[in-house]
């Protein structure tokens, strides 16, 4: 976990991420969010009823639980290094925290960098790896067309997508 904190602000404070939309970002300890790093075990209990099966990290409500291995190692699947992976996972979750969900199309051609918001943990699609968001999931979440936080959705469709 070292690091895990300064990894996590400087990632939601760069001018790449989703500060693009007009988010900020305050770290205080009455937030009504909250982005933690746990093992499996307790990412399977802050996520139910989602099934993240140990292995992957979600969002549910207030909270976006990061799963510990995944921050240590990555996934097999992914050909980029590992501090990218991580701006990636934190970027991914924190989209969904604030609307954004996996785009129909998750990759828009081969050799194009991947959006943020599709599942670049295990299919990349002959994309490459890509820890920030896209102009257009950009623009998206600047629409703020969902609730932030939202709570379980068991196949929520995007309002937003690729221009």
């Amino acid at each position: 976990t070292d690091g895990f904190e300064a990894v996590v602000r400087a990632t939601l404070g760069d001018p790449r991420g989703w500060t693009g939309a007009g988010f900020e970002f305050l770290f205080e300890d009455d937030a009504p969010f909250a982005v933690v790093l746990a093992e499996g075990d307790v990412v399977d209990a802050l996520c139910r009823p989602y099934d993240v099966g140990g292995r992957f990290s979600c969002q549910l409500g207030p909270v976006v639980a990061l799963n510990a291995d995944r921050w240590r190692t990555a996934t097999p699947k992914w050909p980029g290094d590992l501090a990218g992976y991580r701006q990636m996972l934190v970027n991914h979750e924190v989209g969904h925290l604030l609307g954004q969900h996996h785009p129909i199309e998750s990759c828009p051609g081969p050799g194009r960098p991947a959006p943020v918001m599709s599942r670049q943990s295990t299919e990349l699609d002959r994309c490459r790896p890509n820890p920030w968001p896209l102009p257009w999931e950009i623009a998206c979440a600047a629409r703020h067309l969902e609730p932030l936080a939202p709570g379980y959705e068991a196949n929520p469709v995007p309002q937003c997508g690729p221009p």
